[in-house]
């Protein structure tokens, strides 16, 4: 559908929306114009800026290298005349003088490195001595490290022996109580077994009568029986 066939209402919206659109996009180049008219103007301030800068550098420059010639000729005008023989007899005098002084300086020092080699050399004797004292000293410490360790290990191991001997006792004892105890039991059990014995015995004793009292039952008349029996009996009762 084209803009023509649109309602009147829409095109004017349309129309409107298109409008505002262009304004939006004239304003944002128009704001990048001026931000790239800004960028362009720090620019030119930076480089005017530095030009300033080198033109100052390039003056005091200048200025050092006039003054420098100023000054070199005026060293050059305050020069004295030529030196007269006592001036350069003077000088010799001076020259002897730094010589001497250069002379004694150099035997003073070689004085003083002598002194700092002599005391550089105690100093290495005596930590030498301090070494072997140290040394000394851990020998000593670890000999003692040593003899604790093996007084340590000979205590632990009589701790060890004396637990062993303990226990060996303690289980020795136990055994001991045991067969005590098993010994009160086997007396115990043999007098039981021999009155086991000897109730077997009269159990055997008195199964031999009754199949005796059988054998007479059958043989002997009911009356006989009774008298054999009866008189068994009494003596039997006259026996307990």
């Amino acid at each position: 559908m084209s803009s023509e066939e649109l309602p009147q209402d829409k095109k004017t919206l349309f129309s409107s929306l298109v409008q505002k659109k262009h304004a939006e996009t004239d304003a944002q180049k128009i704001q990048n114009r001026i931000l790239q008219l800004k960028m362009e103007h720090e620019k030119v301030m930076k480089r005017i800026q530095q030009d300033e800068e080198r033109a100052d550098e390039i003056y005091r420059h200048r200025v050092e290298i006039q003054l420098k010639k100023e000054n070199k000729l005026k060293q050059k005008q305050a020069q004295p005349p030529p030196f007269s023989l006592a001036i350069s007899h003077h000088q010799r005098q001076i020259l002897k003088k730094i010589k001497d002084d250069d002379l004694i300086k150099k035997k003073s020092d070689a004085k003083l490195f002598r002194e700092q080699l002599k005391k550089d050399f105690q100093s290495v004797q005596m930590q030498k001595s301090l070494d072997q004292e140290v040394y000394r000293i851990k020998a000593i410490q670890v000999k003692e490290e040593e003899r604790q360790s093996t007084e340590v290990a000979v205590l632990k191991m009589k701790q060890k022996r004396e637990k062993v001997r303990y226990q060996i006792e303690n289980e020795k004892d136990q055994i001991i109580k045991e067969k005590k105890f098993y010994d009160f039991k086997i007396s115990e059990l043999e007098q039981q077994e021999q009155l086991a014995m000897m109730e077997l015995q009269n159990s055997l004793a008195n199964q031999q009568f009754v199949q005796k009292k059988i054998e007479q039952a059958q043989k002997l008349s009911p009356s006989d029986y009774e008298k054999q029996y009866q008189n068994n009996n009494k003596n039997a009762e006259t026996t307990q």
